[in-house]
């Protein structure tokens, strides 16, 4: 028995998912979900989405970032409707004529984090000081390797061979 079927994104970004849309999901892993989006699998960590059990069954109210107007989703054909004038428990759909509830409380609570930006990532290690940083030839000679000879004239030699050898 499969616990979520159905998965929708928290907070909008470049994941090729639209904004309040429930997608089915395939698989998941502890870290991820699989969603069906548009006749291909897609893969999402599972902390950018809300996971439920059964399929959507009330309008899907969305607040999308960078000033775009506020608008809702339908659950029966994921057709987009403007909010209405006033606060209403039920909506017909304009497009397939089902009426549902409104689920106005929206997302929860984790998009309003979301909506405040990403946290800085903490496992990053600190910077290093200019002290620390590798300059010149130590950083040199520790990325290309200790093969290389350090004069010059027979680098450049000991490169043109491995040019040619490498054309061949």
């Amino acid at each position: 028995m499969r616990l979520a079927q159905w998965a929708r994104l928290l907070t909008p970004g470049r994941l090729g998912l639209r904004a309040g849309a429930w997608y089915s999901v395939v698989g998941r892993t502890p870290k991820e979900v699989q969603l069906a989006v548009r006749g291909r699998i897609v893969t999402i960590s599972r902390t950018l989405v809300e996971l439920r059990d059964t399929p959507p069954s009330e309008w899907a109210v969305v607040h999308p970032t960078g000033g775009r107007e506020s608008y809702m989703v339908c659950p029966g054909c994921r057709h987009r409707a403007q909010l209405p004038d006033r606060h209403v428990d039920t909506m017909r759909c304009p497009r397939c004529n089902a009426a549902f509830a409104i689920a106005w409380g929206g997302v929860p609570a984790l998009l309003s984090l979301a909506a405040q930006g990403l946290k800085p990532d903490r496992r990053a290690t600190r910077r290093r000081t200019l002290r620390e940083r590798r300059i010149g030839r130590e950083r040199r000679s520790t990325a290309r390797g200790a093969s290389l000879p350090r004069r010059s004239g027979q680098r450049r030699a000991l490169l043109d061979r491995r040019r040619r050898s490498a054309s061949r």
